[in-house]
């Protein structure tokens, strides 16, 4: 299944993507998401295997070898270095280590602000680099727009189709993954992570997402986006809210907290839960809520600010352009 997601990934963009960004920021959530699943496989598979040696006593110095190479490309640097001080040891102590190992993602350690490990960096920049990211954002940067989005984008997955046939990352649904391969792919989805939040940065107007079910709500702040400068997207319910902010990754959104299908609530609280953590929200609603309530709400992580209707919209204009520094126009 993923051998598929990713030659989907460095083929043609299929029909039902409205655009490159849509197909590329999908393509590399999805994948992320099985990637971990695989690794999880991958360890728990190779640690099973040397477990059973240890009950058989058949472990010598070239199978310690062999499963150390392996162990090395599936988890931190940490869980390594307790993994390998352990082996002297004994065999009940080395299995309750083993049976605790979790598997190191390279796209999750991508999404933290600061405290990244260092070999992880080390891999997703030497990755970044190969792929050649630092020019495809130089080129953005130098005529920021939709169009040169696109060019950038189809540029980028064929980058990462030349770099699995490099490093021999099985494209063929016949093949398997070896934790070598595994830890290459996972820097080349991190590196996607990157180069999708470089380019935000690189200019190119600011996208923001308004989720309202009041069409004339809608408009209104339709208009007063565009009118700032910024492009602006549209979702009536909170179905379509999630379903547009994971496709687009928007640079702020504007949720109503009353909506169809799924409550502002609840579309704040999934946005947290995947790589779309970090779009800051501005609540703006029609609801009379009291102070508590309004105060628990602000100290969810991604909200940034809780406007109440009817919207002052020099206050709202001038709350964009902080959050967004003021550069709707690639300034």
């Amino acid at each position: 299944m993923f051998i598929a997601m990713l030659r989907e990934f460095t083929g043609k963009v299929p029909a039902v993507y409205a655009n490159q960004k849509e197909f590329f920021i999908n393509s590399i959530r999805c994948m992320s998401e099985r990637l971990v699943d695989l690794k999880r496989e991958t360890l728990r598979e190779t640690c099973g295997n040397f477990a059973a040696q240890l009950d058989k006593g058949t472990v010598v110095g070239q199978a310690i070898v062999e499963f150390k190479e392996q162990l090395e490309k599936l988890v931190s640097d940490r869980d390594f270095s307790l993994i390998s001080g352990s082996l002297p040891g004994s065999r009940e102590l080395i299995k309750k280590r083993l049976s605790a190992l979790a598997p190191l993602s390279l796209t999750d350690e991508e999404k933290k602000e600061e405290g990244r490990d260092p070999e992880v960096e080390r891999h997703i920049k030497e990755a970044y680099e190969r792929l050649n990211f630092p020019s495809l954002v130089r080129e953005f940067g130098a005529s920021p727009g939709d169009g040169t989005l696109d060019v950038v984008l189809a540029k980028a997955r064929a980058e990462v189709a030349e770099y699995c046939c490099l490093y021999r990352i099985p494209l063929d649904k016949n093949d398997t993954f070896s934790s070598f391969s595994l830890l290459h792919v996972d820097a080349v989805l991190a590196a996607c992570y990157r180069i999708l939040s470089n380019l935000r940065k690189g200019g190119g107007e600011k996208l923001i997402l308004i989720v309202d079910d009041d069409e004339s709500i809608l408009e209104m702040l339709d208009l007063l986006v565009r009118k700032e400068g910024f492009k602006a997207e549209t979702a009536a319910d909170g179905a379509e809210a999630i379903k547009k902010a994971k496709a687009l990754h928007p640079d702020l959104i504007l949720l109503d907290l009353m909506l169809p299908k799924r409550s502002g609530l609840e579309v704040l609280r999934e946005l947290q839960d995947s790589d779309t953590a970090d779009i800051p929200i501005i609540i703006v609603t029609g609801r009379c809520l009291d102070h508590s309530t309004a105060e628990m709400i602000k100290r969810e992580s991604n909200i940034r600010e809780l406007l109440e209707k009817p919207i002052k919209v020099h206050v709202l204009g001038s709350l964009m352009n902080t959050l967004l520094k003021g550069r709707g126009n690639g300034g």
